[in-house]
Formats: structure tokens, sequence, C-alpha cells
């Protein structure tokens, strides 16, 4: 228990040590969201088509989610922050079990802000432009339903992180990028759409909607067992 109580400590000391770049998060969040929102309330079909760019946003947006902009994010490339980070930890000393949980508590803060900021922002945007848009039901499940794989990609973030120098944390989150790009790209081309897929599955189901549960249930499964690796694998990393 002890652990958690340092891990919290140690968030609150970074939030107040970052708390100007929180208004650059908040401005982010409200441009992806007015752009994404632009882009579905801009549509009068009731199906929602949307091309495979809108899909591409989704989920390359979805993950920064889970994240707070501070100085380590944003120098970590320059000056490969977090492996200084981690460096700093080893000499307190701070269990890394403690580092992992600070991380996963960041997760569970960063969501919870930008989610109500992002998909807040869709839901308003789309309000404004289409008074027959879809309910802030639909739209609360819409937004669990992408939880889930961000929670899941978040985990493979905090890996990278955690494990791997800046600049190959760099080239990784740009392959995984490309990967969700090929995965925008492929849904559209056997005539799929992800956002439209989610949004009419949210509207059709609601609460019941067990695509809503099984991609939380996954996120949740494969954040747990990647910071669980992440962990094994911090004992064994070399900090040199």
């Amino acid at each position: 228990m002890d652990s958690w109580k340092d891990a919290w400590f140690i968030f609150k000391k970074d939030l107040r040590n970052d708390r100007l770049y929180l208004i650059w998060n908040v401005i982010f969040m409200l441009y992806v969201a007015l752009m994404l929102g632009s882009l579905v309330g801009a549509r009068e079909e009731t199906d929602y088509v949307m091309n495979p760019m809108v899909d591409f946003l989704m989920l390359a947006m979805v993950p920064f989610t889970g994240f707070f902009f501070t100085r380590r994010s944003f120098n970590y490339i320059k000056g490969d922050t977090y492996t200084q980070m981690l460096r700093y930890y080893r000499v307190l000393p701070i269990p890394l079990k403690t580092v992992i949980r600070e991380r996963l508590i960041q997760l569970g803060a960063a969501m919870l802000l930008n989610s109500v900021l992002f998909y807040g922002g869709i839901y308003l945007v789309t309000k404004l432009m289409n008074n027959s848009g879809l309910g802030l039901g639909t739209f609360i499940v819409f937004a669990l339903t992408w939880n889930g794989y961000g929670l899941l990609i978040n985990g493979v973030f905090i890996y990278f992180e955690l494990l791997k120098k800046g600049k190959v944390y760099l080239w990784l989150t740009f392959l995984l990028m490309l990967g969700l790009g090929l995965i925008a790209f492929a849904a559209n081309w056997f005539g799929g759409n992800l956002m439209s897929f989610t949004l009419e599955f949210s509207r059709q189901h609601l609460v019941r909607s067990p695509l809503m549960w099984g991609t939380l249930a996954v996120g949740i499964v494969g954040l747990a067992s990647l910071s669980s690796v992440t962990l094994w694998k911090l004992n064994q990393r070399d900090l040199g």
C-alpha cells in the first residue's frame, strides 16, 4: 500500500511542477475534438459514412488521452528524459514498482480529464452542427469503447517509455502510427469504417454494448500484463 501512496505523492509533485504545460494539454485536446467533431457533424447521412482519415485520427489521437503534456514528455528525444528519471529514482532509491504505479496513476488521471475534453468536445460540436446527432448516452458508450483501446495502446507506450532510449522510443512510435494508418486504410478498403461502426454499435446497444465491455476488458488486461512485463524488464535494464 505504501508504494501506491508514494506513487501518488510523486504524481502530485510532477503535476505541480508542470502545471503550466497543462494549458497546452487542454488546447491540444480541444483542437483535436473540434477537428474530429467537425468531420462527424458535417455529415448529414444517418450512417455517418466517413473517410479513412477520420479512422486514422481516432486510432492515433485516442492513446494521447492517456498523457499529460509535461516537460519530460516534450524533451524525451533531446534529453532522453525518461532514462534520466529512472537513474534519478534509482539513486534515491525509489522502487521500480512505485515508478510503474505512478505512471498508471498519471494514465488514469490524464484519461479522465482528457476524455471529458476530447469526447465532450466532439459531442458538443456535432450537436451544434447537427441537431439530429447522437445522444449523450451513445457518446458515453462510444467514449468508453475507445477508452478500452486507449488503455491497451498506453500499455505499449509505457513499455517504450521506460525500456527504450528517447530516439528509439520515437521511431517505435512512428512505426506504431504507420501500423494504425494501415489498419484504417485496410478497414476502408474492405468497405468498413471504425468510427461509424463504433458510433452505430453504441447507439444500438448503449450500456449493454458487448463491444464496449469487450474493449474495456481487453484494455485493462492488456495494460496490466504489459505493466507487469515492463516492471520485470526494468529490473534487468542497464541505465548506464
